[in-house]
């Protein structure tokens, strides 16, 4: 059995704004660690699946500057899609260069389909939960899905209610997909305890996913065929023939467009520690917080200030703040952003209003 990860990645991460920028999103920043997440979640996937066989799809605009943060990874590994359509279209786009590069059964392909930007620790019980989950997956018909095991009654995730066990080491059977709920929603969730986060982690034959493909959106399985035929028969991820099949694929979720519509759906509950690092908020969940709570990154100065955020990538000033409390104060060489931390999920809405007003120099 052959394994093959997919990494997408082709995310813009507004909400990680100013310093998350279309040429340089949120997979490309370094906020936990010397390397970036996307050279985090490579090397902690690597420990299950050599390099080689490591595959990252991505937009046009990030291929160059993801070739040169990985140079471990070839750049034939690195696929830009011909156009920006959602996780659906871009796991049928992996099954079509997996499918152009290896000239083996669907059957006897594995898949492990990983996020960019997630922060997850201890990477060597990631690493066993990714075996796990992958040894399921290529022995059974079921997609299966890390589920998060819920920490809070947190609203800004997607939830999975499983239901019975179906093997004897630990992996349930998924009984529904849940939108992010209302407070009250999660709070019941957390309490009923049969409730996951959605991780976006998905594990699978090749030819399961065809099949959940044909059966759940059958327009798309046809263009995705179409896709697989004109890589196979030696076009460019840039040629006409497959812009004209990507075009049919349905712009939409992995979750909505197949996971919501099939049955064969397994849940593993994870072991590791996992976030997946939405906005700024997510730095006081995970970053070091100083004695007063407070995240500094940069030329900074905190004076009679707690439970804030401070972070200067302009080495030219200083950024300074006093007697602040649960803000999140971000500087740029081109512009600042301050905001509540309880708001920073909408921080997204700032990029909308300067793309609004032309101001696409910042974005």
């Amino acid at each position: 059995m052959k394994h093959i990860a997919l990494i997408m990645a082709g995310g813009s991460g507004e909400r990680f704004w100013p310093l998350s920028r279309k040429q340089h999103p949120k997979q490309l920043l370094t906020l936990f660690s010397d390397k970036t997440m996307l050279a985090e979640a490579v090397d902690r996937i690597a420990l299950s699946i050599p390099k080689e066989h490591i595959f990252i799809i991505t937009g046009e605009l990030l291929r160059d500057p993801i070739i040169a943060a990985l140079p471990d990874i070839s750049p034939d590994n690195i696929v830009a899609e011909p156009s920006k359509r959602n996780t659906a279209p871009c796991l049928a786009l992996g099954y079509a260069v997996i499918k152009a590069r290896f000239n083996v059964p669907d059957s006897e392909i594995t898949v492990g389909v990983f996020t960019a930007d997630h922060f997850i620790r201890p990477a060597e019980i990631f690493s066993n939960d990714v075996q796990h989950a992958m040894q399921f997956a290529g022995m059974h018909s079921d997609i299966v899905t890390f589920g998060i095991p819920p920490s809070r009654p947190e609203t800004g995730y997607g939830y999975i209610e499983s239901g019975e066990t179906i093997s004897d080491d630990s992996i349930l059977r998924v009984k529904s997909f849940r939108e992010k709920p209302a407070l009250q929603d999660a709070m019941a969730y957390l309490k009923h305890g049969s409730f996951f986060w959605n991780s976006g982690m998905f594990f699978y034959r090749l030819d399961t996913f065809a099949h959940a493909m044909n059966s759940a959106m059958p327009a798309s399985f046809n263009g995705m065929m179409e896709l697989t035929h004109a890589l196979q028969s030696g076009a460019t991820m840039k040629s006409i023939e497959v812009a004209e099949a990507f075009s049919l694929l349905e712009a939409t979720s992995i979750d909505y467009g197949i996971m919501e519509r099939i049955a064969n759906v397994a849940v593993l509950p994870a072991s590791f520690t996992w976030d997946d690092v939405g906005s700024w908020d997510a730095l006081s969940r995970l970053g070091d917080n100083d004695s007063s709570g407070n995240i500094i990154s940069g030329n900074c100065l905190a004076v009679n200030s707690n439970d804030s955020i401070l972070w200067n990538e302009n080495e030219q000033v200083t950024l300074t703040a006093h007697s602040i409390s649960g803000m999140t104060i971000i500087s740029t060489p081109d512009a600042i952003m301050v905001c509540p931390t309880e708001k920073a999920q909408e921080v997204k809405s700032i990029v909308i209003a300067l793309r609004e007003q032309d101001k696409e120099q910042l974005l």
